[in-house]
């Protein structure tokens, strides 16, 4: 074939606020009449606090009704079409499209502080949406189920199992699981086994870290220290002995900085090490037959969301790209859209065939379960051509 298969590793999707309401139990419908509208203004209030709104509504407005693909069926398979991608994974969404879930549980997933019953019935109404519209595209359609795991285990295992056996392919936790049991509890143990079980992927999406004030600085803080929010469970599973237990559980970070990754692998086997600097603590690392970065090799996968330059690009090789998958990040601006075919020449182009097979289609066929051949057809009428790519040269 003399194009190339592309699976983006992140996209994302929601209804408009007030579409919600159909999918949820009705005996939350009081509640979520009384908090849409607060919700609604309390967005707008933190676009314009944090400087965003202008840049925001112009963004929309550019985009004009493409930018409805995040719920629309026919336009979203139109903008894959137009960006060479033939499936991809499909997230939550958050503030900027103004299409987040009801109750919190949208992309960022904070569980510190909210109401357990009202997050869960927020999460399962966005599952049963997400089952409906991958129900639409089946074939181009990898779907999230959103899983406050810190909750209930039964109750997260229960909706794990339903979200397989309705057509999902994964499941996104939360980053952060302040105030309650951390990643490397042994109570998760149910959880583990059952995305093992059923080649449920794990998502962390960048998104979720502690609340800050709307001052100076404030955004850059946030850019500094949510990489670190998201790659937590990172040591805690590999510490906490997790993936000798379930050495077939997949584990994905979305949009969390390639450059972090490769620094925070380093510094996990120099800890696992037990040189000078951490001899004291003890022999934590007994049990571990391999080194950190082992674990990161077989279980572990990173989605490099929007690559623009040629130093993200480096950074994916350094990592490894059997380790990583390309995301384009639909609809946000921070992403490819609407230049994702400019934006894949100067980032990719001119790289090694097998790498773009790799970073495009392979890595992502590693993680989930998919019907290649028919996603092939696809790709040799829209994907982007291979000679096309190879026309950049690679930057000296």
């Amino acid at each position: 074939m003399d194009r190339y298969l592309v699976i983006s590793g992140d996209g994302h999707a929601g209804l408009p606020p007030e579409g919600y309401r159909d999918y949820l139990e009705a005996k939350y419908h009081a509640e979520f009449d009384e908090r849409l509208p607060k919700e609604i203004a309390f967005r707008a209030m933190m676009e314009e606090k944090l400087l965003v709104r202008e840049f925001n509504e112009n963004w929309r407005a550019a985009c004009g009704n493409d930018i409805y693909g995040v719920w629309d069926s026919v336009i979203r398979d139109k903008v894959l079409d137009g960006d060479g991608v033939a499936a991809e994974v499909l997230f939550p969404d958050g503030i900027t499209e103004r299409n987040a879930p009801p109750f919190g549980a949208d992309v960022g997933l904070r569980c510190l502080g909210a109401d357990p019953e009202l997050l869960w019935a927020g999460a399962h109404a966005h599952n049963r949406w997400m089952v409906d519209f991958v129900a639409m595209s089946p074939l181009r359609r990898i779907g999230l189920a959103v899983i406050p795991v810190v909750f209930d285990i039964d109750k997260a295992v229960a909706e794990i199992k339903w979200a397989h056996k309705s057509g999902l392919k994964g499941v996104m936790f939360p980053c952060m699981t302040d105030g309650f049991d951390p990643y490397n509890h042994p109570k998760y143990d149910p959880v583990w086994a059952v995305c093992e079980d059923l080649n449920m992927g794990i998502h962390f999406h960048s998104g979720a870290a502690p609340p800050m004030a709307p001052v100076p600085g404030a955004i850059g803080t946030f850019l500094m220290e949510y990489p670190f929010w998201m790659t937590r469970s990172m040591w805690q599973m590999i510490f906490g002995e997790v993936f000798e237990r379930f050495p077939r559980l997949k584990v994905i970070y979305t949009e969390g900085s390639e450059f972090w990754f490769t620094w925070m692998i380093k510094m996990m086997d120099i800890r696992a090490s037990v040189k000078h600097t951490s001899g004291k603590l003890g022999d934590f690392r007994a049990k571990l037959t391999m080194p950190p970065s082992g674990y990161f090799n077989r279980n572990m996968w990173v989605v490099a969301s929007a690559l623009a330059d040629r130093d993200t690009t480096i950074a994916c090789q350094e990592l490894g790209l059997s380790r990583v998958i390309w995301g384009s990040d639909y609809p946000h601006p921070e992403g490819c859209w609407p230049k994702t075919q400019a934006k894949m020449l100067d980032s990719l182009g001119g790289l090694p065939e097998a790498d773009l097979e790799q970073i495009f289609w392979k890595s992502a066929a590693d993680v989930y379960d998919l019907d290649l051949p028919a996603l092939n057809k696809i790709a040799a009428k829209i994907g982007p051509q291979k000679q096309w790519l190879a026309t950049r040269q690679a930057a000296e």
